[in-house]
């Protein structure tokens, strides 16, 4: 079960993504994540980097702002915001 840590105020987000088995934390919880799902509006989170090593480690930053959740699940699952070729 991957961990997504989840902005507080992103309900729907936080509810869709607990139905599809993901575990759901806040920000302010401590440990590994597999993810963090924040909006534009969420100061400080959109200035980090989003490099992930060739061993995948460390979590990918997702901004919410006008996705799907189809669309934030792919990202947390692939680990990428999509094809180059799509």
């Amino acid at each position: 079960m991957k961990t997504v840590a989840v902005q507080e105020d992103l309900v729907d987000i936080r509810e869709a993504l607990n139905n599809k088995g993901y575990k759901i934390i806040d920000f302010k919880d401590e440990g590994h994540v597999d993810a963090i799902v924040y909006t534009n509006h969420h100061s400080g989170i959109a200035s980090l980097n989003n490099d992930v090593s060739k061993d995948n480690l460390g979590a990918v930053l997702v901004n919410s702002t006008n996705k799907s959740i189809e669309e934030i699940v792919y990202i947390i699952e692939k680990r990428r915001y999509g094809s180059l070729f799509s």
